[in-house]
């Protein structure tokens, strides 16, 4: 039997600082997007609430993309900080641009320029914002459009999901039910012996 190998630096191990020799290996920290899934049945659309993400460069075959633990900020500390002082999609929740499939990448990276983020946002923009870009009346219009459409949908999407919960229910109680006829159908047989 093979056993494993120790390939590290020992004098770069301190018990002191667990997270020692960290500071080498290549993070990022970016604002990811999870969808909310009470506020999107609610809305009747897609809706994300940003989380803070972390991307762990270990190896090229090797790389851990998960939301911020706490420890993380610990591990990198200069990183994070670094990251924080220059985010500006921190705290959005709504429909995002780049999700919305009105617009191409492009278009949705140029209203980030302008710091427009969500597909509300777009809707309530300042016309004054219009001369930035051509057609940003249309793509105005057909967010207010997007919305209140959406606004139609969510009493069937919560119908929907209250559907699919209450199938879930009997499902449980069908097998509930079927193993207890199955138990019972034993005593039965049991009895009779």
């Amino acid at each position: 039997m093979a056993q494993a190998v120790f390939e590290g630096d020992l004098n770069q191990f301190n018990p002191n600082n667990p997270f020692a020799g960290d500071e080498r290996i290549p993070v990022q920290f970016y604002m990811g997007a999870v969808q909310n899934d009470s506020k999107t049945t609610e809305a009747g659309r897609p809706i994300f609430d940003d989380v803070e993400c972390i991307r762990i460069f270990n190896s090229k075959d090797n790389i851990v993309d998960r939301p911020v633990r706490d420890m993380d900020k610990q591990r990198w500390p200069r990183q994070y900080s670094a990251w924080k002082a220059g985010d500006q999609e921190a705290g959005l929740s709504g429909t995002r641009l780049d999700q919305w499939g009105v617009l191409t990448r492009a278009q949705a990276e140029e209203f980030k320029y302008f710091k427009i983020f969500t597909v509300e946002q777009l809707a309530e923009a300042p016309d004054s914002s219009s001369h930035n870009f051509m057609g940003f009346q249309k793509y105005k219009a057909l967010a207010k459009a997007y919305i209140e459409m959406s606004r139609g949908q969510a009493p069937i999407l919560k119908l929907q999901e209250q559907l699919e919960q209450a199938n879930g229910t009997i499902a449980s109680q069908k097998d509930q039910l079927d193993k207890m006829a199955e138990r019972l159908e034993r005593l039965e047989k049991a009895a009779k012996k």
